[in-house]
């Protein structure tokens, strides 16, 4: 039997919102008991995120000493992000066939590999082959570590934690961004990728000893089933619409964001930069990033995480267009970036923490890792679509300005998601909004 009830909207949206945060009750308790698994898989996506970074900033300098055009590397900064892909789709299922911990270390030694054979490669083509492998363990790390460390963590915390796991990304980008001009300068290119694998080689032990081989025991209010379930689980249940409103949202923000930071230091060039100088420009997006994240959770605790992602996105669009039209100078184009990088990390972080409270512990790993994965597949075009500008001759101003439809059109799926949500069944109960 079918219980309607009437509400109003700031009712739906309390109720649904509490939903958002962790579906009311803990996974494993309820407080924050487990620090180090949050610690070591944030770490894990930290070194993630670094690697993902790292091609894109030794770009010019290769491009010099290779004596080859910038735009020649678009087919390694793509099939990067098409082995990331393949890692977020393949993830649910290794997670419920050889348990998440196996495919976060699997995928921390795939990505460590990957960094040492690039710093080893002599051509374009012998590091395209190994930055698809490398990128199968980036995209491996992720969705495992979110699901992981939610799962290990209470259930009303589930958003926060799944943001500041993410956060790795931005912390990578900016670790990068900030040694990037020092390392190539004192000791070369190959210095970046060599980081990029003695540090998650360090990494391994304290993961292999401290993360739990067991799983947690499901929740009383979850089904007993595997802890990663296939895809058709991410549409039953009344989550079809809104899966399909955040793949999209993944895609648009993540082809904006990666097109824009696979490409920055060589677009900082055309603001004027050096090349050494040009990684400050992937720096300003990540401290960018940290704020931006930052300023999710913070938000989160009073509004729906899916109106805070419209307003960031709204924010980075109008600074893009800054950016691309204004003249400004080096410190404040620096400025805009680092704004520009709030906004978009921010609405990447979000659409994870979105993601791992939309769906339940059986099927979170699987509806996490779809989502980037289709926000990966944006990776992929974006950073291509941003190489064949740049090889027709496009201005940087061009392609950055380019950049915002993506973004705008991300902030209006978000509206779209939030609407669809508030009309949701709310606890069994039929919604229907006052007029």
């Amino acid at each position: 039997m079918t219980v309607r009830a009437v509400y109003t909207h700031s009712e739906v949206m309390q109720m649904d919102n509490s939903i958002l945060r962790g579906r009311a009750t803990a996974d494993s308790g309820g407080t924050l008991s487990n620090w180090p698994v949050v610690i070591l898989t944030f770490l894990a996506v930290l070194f993630d995120g670094y690697d993902t970074t790292s091609l894109g900033l030794a770009v010019p300098t290769l491009a010099k000493q290779w004596q080859v055009s910038p735009a020649a590397f678009t087919a390694p900064l793509t099939v990067t992000n098409i082995g990331v892909v393949i890692g977020y789709l393949v993830c649910g299922r290794a997670s419920a066939r050889f348990s998440r911990r196996t495919v976060i270390l699997t995928g921390v030694c795939l990505y460590a590999v990957g960094s040492v054979f690039t710093a080893l490669s002599t051509n374009i083509e012998t590091m395209t082959i190994v930055r698809l492998i490398g990128g199968v363990g980036l995209g491996l790390v992720l969705p495992a570590a979110v699901s992981f460390a939610t799962a290990h963590n209470p259930g009303h915390r589930r958003e926060m934690i799944a943001v500041l796991v993410t956060m790795g990304i931005s912390g990578g980008a900016l670790l990068g961004g900030l040694t990037a001009g020092r390392l190539i300068t004192s000791y070369g290119w190959t210095s970046m990728f060599w980081v990029g694998a003695v540090c998650p080689a360090l990494l391994l032990p304290f993961l292999w000893r401290f993360l739990r081989k067991e799983t947690p025991a499901p929740s009383q209010h979850e089904p007993k089933q595997s802890q990663a379930a296939g895809v058709r689980e991410i549409f039953t249940g009344g989550l079809a619409v809104r899966t399909v409103l955040l793949w999209a949202f993944a895609f648009l923000l993540f082809a904006a964001y990666y097109g824009l930071s696979s490409w920055v230091p060589t677009f900082m060039t055309g603001y004027g930069f050096t090349r050494t100088a040009a990684p400050l420009g992937v720096a300003a997006l990540g401290v960018g990033g940290l704020a931006g994240a930052l300023v999710v959770i913070v938000c989160s605790t009073r509004w729906p995480t899916v109106r805070v992602l419209m307003v960031t996105c709204v924010l980075a669009a109008g600074l893009m267009a800054t950016v691309a039209t204004v003249p400004l100078s080096k410190a404040a184009v620096l400025l805009v970036f680092t704004g520009i990088g709030g906004g978009l990390t921010a609405a990447l972080v979000g659409q994870a923490g979105v993601a791992a409270s939309l769906y339940p512990q059986a099927a979170r790993t699987t509806g996490v890792g779809w989502a980037s994965a289709l926000g990966r597949i944006g990776s992929v075009i974006g950073p291509a679509l941003a190489g064949l500008l740049i090889s027709v001759g496009a201005s940087a101003g061009m392609i950055v300005l380019l950049g915002c439809v993506p973004v705008i059109l991300g902030a209006g799926t978000m509206a779209i998601y939030s609407r669809h949500r508030s009309r949701n069944v709310v606890n069994g109960a039929l919604v229907i909004l006052e007029q």
